[in-house]
């Protein structure tokens, strides 16, 4: 076996240790069970296999090239090792989150909005639309903060307040940028439940495709006046 090949072999090995734990994935979908301490560590340690991989890729990279399979393999592992390091954070900022306090004949929408790289996206119009996309501004809407988080908490009362029904209405999650251009509808409709908060994390495509423009009825009330052009 020459030495490339078996600095190749030595690189496959590493790209192989370097894989995603499949435990760590399905444990993010259950992420009320994580503390924070072990957050951190497990950040820890895909943080360290990013270096140390990257490092090799690198070092091989300049000496076969950037075409060899192995260094292919190796970076996908890289960038997919540092989605999950990204997705550790945002996992860590919603459990030291608190669920907004919800009347016993109310509920609410919370949650916080992301690109593709989960990063928090600040200004952010979040609002509720119906199955034929009207907005529904009886439930107000919320600009993201700088976490990129919401809350669109309805107290159970219309303006009047009237009592509201006894069960939730039938809603969707609709965000705009910060340039007042329509760029998420949701396909299915919120599992709202009266007495509750439903916490909702939106992650929005790269490149952002523009859907349409930010309702009339928001813009006139709260669009900053350089976006409402």
């Amino acid at each position: 076996m020459s030495t490339t090949d078996n600095v190749l072999t030595g690189l496959t090995a590493a790209v192989a240790n370097s894989e995603l734990d499949s435990g760590i994935a399905a444990g993010l979908t259950a992420a009320d069970t994580f503390s924070a301490s072990r957050l951190d560590n497990l950040g820890l340690v895909h943080q360290a296999r990013i270096t140390a991989l990257t490092r090799t890729v690198n070092s091989l990279t300049a000496q076969y090239g950037a075409k060899v399979t192995q260094v292919i393999a190796a970076q996908a592992n890289v960038t997919a090792t540092q989605a999950v390091v990204a997705r550790l954070l945002v996992v860590k900022q919603q459990t030291a989150e608190t669920a907004p306090v919800v009347t016993s004949t109310g509920w609410a929408v919370w949650g916080h909005v992301y690109d593709s790289a989960s990063t928090p996206l600040s200004g952010y119009c979040v609002f509720l639309t119906d199955a034929q996309k009207n907005y529904q501004d009886a439930y107000g809407f919320q600009f993201t903060d700088s976490n990129g988080a919401f809350v669109i908490n309805w107290a159970g009362q219309d303006a009047q307040g009237a009592q509201a029904a006894a069960t939730p209405p039938t809603v969707y999650l609709a965000i705009t940028n910060a340039k007042a251009q329509l760029v998420y509808e949701g396909s299915n409709a919120l599992a709202l439940a009266i007495g509750s908060a439903l916490y909702v994390d939106t992650t929005l495509a790269g490149g952002e495709p523009v859907l349409g423009n930010l309702p009339a009825k928001i813009k006139r009330v709260a669009q900053p006046a350089q976006n409402a052009k």
